[in-house]
C-alpha cells in the first residue's frame, strides 16, 4: 500500500510535538510546532481551531490522561491519605516536562481531563471536612506545593555550587543530601505540611 502524501495530523500529534518544544526550548509557537510535524501552520487550526489555547488544552490532556484517579477518590481510604495520593500523582505526570509548568499556568483549565483531575481534589477536601468557603484557598495551596516541584524536578542535581566562596555550612549540607532525591524528598515533606494545614482546616463533627 503507498503511503500518503501527507503526514496525517492529529490533536496528538500535534500536542506531543508541542510538549517536546516546550521541553527543549520552555515554549513554543505555532510555525515551530508545524515546522517540528512537516505541515503548514494552517493545517493545525484544522484539527485544533482554537490555536495556542487549544493546543495548550490538549498538552493538558496528554500529561494528565495517564493519571489514575481511582486510589484518590476510594472512600475505603482516609481522606488525607487520599490527598497524599493525589498530590503524588498529579506531580509525577507534571515533572515528566518540568517546563510545561509555565506555559499551563499562563492558561485557563478549560479541558475535561484536568477539570476532573480538580472536581476529585474538590471532592477529597469535602470530605476531609474542609468549609467550602476555604477550598479554593487549599487548591491553590496545594497547587503551589505540586507544580512548584514539578519544575524543581528539573534542576540540576547537585543544584548548589559552593566551591571557591567561604559557606561551611551550605558546603556541610550540599555534601550530605545534594543529589538526585533532593527534589522529591522536599516534595515529600510539603505533601505532610500540606496535609496538616488541611486537617486544621477540618470543621468539627456536629453534635446531635
Amino acid at each position: 500500500m503507498a503511503r500518503p502524501k501527507h503526514r496525517i495530523l492529529s490533536p496528538q500529534l500535534i500536542a506531543g510535538a508541542a510538549l517536546r518544544l516546550v521541553a527543549k526550548h520552555g515554549d513554543f509557537t505555532i510555525p515551530g510546532v508545524a515546522a517540528a510535524l512537516g505541515v503548514h501552520p494552517s493545517s493545525l487550526y484544522h484539527h485544533l481551531p482554537g490555536g495556542r489555547a487549544a493546543i495548550v488544552h490538549r498538552m493538558r490532556e496528554e500529561l494528565y490522561g495517564s493519571i489514575d484517579l481511582g486510589p484518590a477518590l476510594d472512600t475505603s481510604e482516609a481522606p488525607l491519605e487520599r490527598l497524599r495520593l493525589w498530590m503524588r500523582a498529579y506531580r509525577a505526570a507534571t515533572a515528566r516536562v518540568p517546563a510545561v509548568v509555565p506555559v499551563l499556568v499562563g492558561a485557563p483549565v478549560e479541558d475535561f481531563r484536568t477539570l476532573e483531575i480538580y472536581e476529585a481534589l474538590f471532592v477529597i477536601l469535602r470530605d476531609a471536612g474542609v468549609p467550602v468557603e476555604q477550598r479554593v484557598a487549599c487548591s491553590a495551596m496545594v497547587d503551589a506545593l505540586v507544580l512548584g516541584s514539578a519544575v524543581d524536578a528539573g534542576s540540576p542535581a547537585p543544584l548548589w555550587r559552593s566551591e571557591g566562596h567561604d559557606l561551611p555550612e551550605l558546603r556541610g549540607v550540599v555534601a550530605a543530601r545534594d543529589d538526585a532525591d533532593r527534589a522529591l524528598a522536599g516534595f515529600e515533606l510539603g505533601v505532610e505540611a500540606v496535609v496538616a494545614a488541611v486537617a486544621s482546616l477540618a470543621a468539627p463533627p456536629r453534635v446531635a
